[in-house]
């Protein structure tokens, strides 16, 4: 069983995403299929907060009709200075334990566990209660309360911390409900998680958003430096076709230059002698033969006398 405290700014889609009540336009920021989210079983329900468009809303209206009185700041967006309106609980069970129960056990030891949260938050006011089985990994219960402290004269406030004291509490908050989930079930073996390991840090609502944010830029960036990654292979790729022809070039000119010192004539007169060849009259000379940058018939029909002197 796990706890997050909100203030009413991250109450609002916290509670919404919780009762399936959000407009998803985007799957992709959220961890659940829409589709399937008429298996979830609803445990427990506050019908008035469904007359009210936010959270925000509705705990105002709360907090006049029940005369709840004492310190209420939801309207700052400081998270030090604001109310904490909404304690989150979920509850879950390893791999093992599920698959060990049928959906009305497992709904039934959901149920424990919200029969354990009443025990120990007796003035606290439950807005929603339910198991989730629309999200890939197991089913597991959220539930939210409204954190109301109650004083020995009967006045009431939104207190949360006189109710969580202490850096240890959480630890006597784990046995308590560990003895009381085994008492409800003795004849399975439940196990108490290592009080002593270290725990990391639970992000919250809108720190997680921040870093699901940052994940999908990452992607992108990821995409972008692929793509870019692929075009620098292509143009290396021409740059190394590009060499090779220029390579094959600079070959042929020296063959040309040596050619030419041989035969005793100039690059001017090589050229020439390759003019007429490709008109048919006369054969190329010997590195034309090879130039890679021509296609050349190996064999021609000799030119016809008349030809050849139209062609003079």
């Amino acid at each position: 069983m796990t706890c997050e405290n909100y203030n009413c700014t991250d109450a609002n889609s916290v509670e919404r995403e919780q009762e399936r009540t959000l407009t998803v336009k985007n799957l992709d920021h959220v961890n659940y299929d829409p589709a399937k989210s008429d298996r979830n079983i609803v445990l427990e329900h506050d019908s008035r907060a469904d007359q009210f468009k936010t959270f925000r809303a509705y705990v105002k209206d709360y907090k006049e009709q029940e005369h709840i009185t004492g310190r209420f700041n939801v309207d700052t967006t400081n998270d030090r200075n604001a109310t904490k309106v909404l304690s989150c609980f979920v509850m879950s069970g390893s791999h093992d334990l599920m698959a060990s129960m049928t959906r009305e056990e497992q709904i039934e030891y959901f149920r424990a566990g919200l029969d354990f949260l009443k025990q120990e938050y007796p003035t606290f006011h439950i807005v929603d209660s339910r198991v989730h089985y629309d999200e890939k990994g197991l089913p597991h219960m959220h539930t939210s309360m409204l954190p109301i402290h109650e004083k020995e004269d009967g006045s009431r406030s939104f207190n949360v911390s006189k109710h969580q004291k202490g850096k240890d509490y959480f630890r006597g908050f784990q046995d308590r409900f560990y003895d009381h989930m085994r008492e409800r079930y003795p004849n399975k073996d439940l196990q108490r998680t290592d009080p002593n390991r270290d725990h990391d840090k639970k992000l919250s609502v809108r720190e997680y958003k921040e870093n699901q944010d940052f994940k999908r830029e990452l992607e992108q960036e990821h995409k972008r430096l692929v793509a870019k990654n692929e075009k620098l292979k292509a143009i290396g790729k021409e740059l190394d076709q590009a060499y090779e022809q220029s390579e094959k070039a600079y070959q042929y000119n020296l063959e040309v230059e040596r050619y030419c010192q041989e035969q005793g004539i100039t690059i001017g007169q090589y050229e020439k002698q390759c003019f007429w060849a490709d008109r048919d009259c006369g054969n190329y000379p010997e590195p034309e033969c090879h130039n890679p940058d021509r296609n050349i018939e190996p064999e021609r029909e000799a030119p016809t006398h008349s030809r050849m002197e139209h062609e003079r």
